[in-house]
């Protein structure tokens, strides 16, 4: 008999967090043999597991194209069958591997485990990272057994506040005792400043059009490194110009996180909720920038529960245009203090995040 099946995944916003819960579980002795995780096979997640020793499933399952070209018209005629076909799978593996519980982390990814999982009658939860919940998340949780919110008052059912999943490498990560090597292994000086510029896996076209304006504003300070992880997408894009007395690394994609971290002074980064988790986890001073379109808002949602306990700097997309984001982080940068208190306030709300309270919902979930 299986354990647990985490399902979810479609993008590293929600396979982030279920590879989190994945090692959470083991961390606590449940062995890589009584777990599954279900993905889609048009997902991230195929590429991300490799070389896990958790068996995964990916099921055709795709998420709704909201583009009108021909190519997102087609894949989205065929998005019935895909869920159907999906959906039955999932009830065979539902009845191959007799879980005890399934833990979905949202997305279009979960549907169909967490349908089979009520239907078959195996307790589900829901863990919510967002302030706002995702579709998916609202309409499993009318029927799961519980919801694991990072927040205080969000609104689904039978909610229980665990904090929000993060990766190991991040919820044990000391800063000052890795600071070094972490330094040492990306090529920073120890007496840098470093400003880490990143907008998630896929990359954001907003802030990376951000980083020639800073490059020009860190000319005119001190021993500044620019470390700009632009995203797989952009990575053949122009070079920047750098002005002399700036060091400047581009790389389209960082697997070392934990080293990214404990070697940043500062991040300008999206308000994404896995990103937003990381920062108080770690307790990292931030420049973040909610993502404009995001579903419910929930990116600017995320960038407030920062802002109103000054644990970050939030600045609009327009902000990005009329030099206001930059005059933000260049004072950051000079002020080496008011990194500190920014970086101690996230430390301080991370708390639930760093601890167990998720793993053991899910094992007083369980059958």
């Amino acid at each position: 008999m299986v354990f647990a099946v985490v399902t979810g995944g479609g993008t590293s916003g929600h396979f982030i967090p279920a590879q989190a819960i994945l090692e959470s579980l083991m961390e606590s002795g449940i062995s890589a043999d009584e777990l599954r995780y279900v993905g889609s096979r048009r997902g991230v997640e195929q590429s991300l597991m490799v070389g896990s020793a958790i068996p995964a499933e990916y099921l055709p399952i795709s998420g709704l194209q909201r583009s009108l070209s021909l190519k997102g018209i087609a894949r989205n005629t065929a998005l019935p069958f895909r869920l159907m076909r999906s959906r039955l799978m999932a009830r065979s593996l539902i009845k191959k591997w007799e879980p005890r519980v399934v833990v979905s982390v949202g997305g279009y990814a979960s549907e169909p485990m967490s349908a089979a999982a009520i239907a078959a009658g195996v307790p589900l939860v829901c863990v919510s990272y967002d302030r706002m919940p995702g579709l998916a998340t609202r309409r499993q949780a009318k029927h799961a057994a519980l919801s694991a919110v990072a927040f205080p008052g969000v609104d689904l059912p039978r909610a229980v506040i665990t904090g929000a999943p993060v990766r190991s490498s991040l919820r044990h990560l000391d800063v000052a005792r890795e600071r070094e090597v972490a330094r040492r292994e990306l090529g920073v000086a120890e007496n840098a400043v470093l400003l880490t510029v990143m907008g998630g896996s896929l990359g954001s076209g907003v802030l990376n059009a951000l980083v020639p304006s800073l490059l020009l504003e860190c000319a005119s300070q001190t021993n500044i490194h620019v470390l700009h992880i632009c995203g797989k997408r952009f990575v053949d894009d122009p070079l920047p110009t750098v002005p002399t007395g700036v060091t400047y690394q581009r790389v389209g994609y960082e697997s070392r996180m934990a080293h990214v971290y404990a070697s940043s002074d500062l991040l300008v980064v999206r308000a994404g909720a896995s990103t937003v988790a990381e920062i108080v986890t770690v307790g990292v001073a931030s420049v973040v920038v909610p993502w404009e379109v995001s579903a419910d808002g929930h990116q600017k949602l995320n960038a407030q529960w920062l802002a109103d306990a000054n644990a970050a700097k939030v600045a609009t997309e327009a902000d990005c245009l009329n030099g206001i984001a930059v005059q933000m982080v260049a004072s950051l940068l000079q002020h080496p203090d008011d990194r500190k208190v920014l970086a101690q306030n996230a430390r301080s709300m991370g708390i639930a995040h760093r601890s167990n309270l998720l793993v053991d919902t899910i094992k007083n979930a369980a059958h």
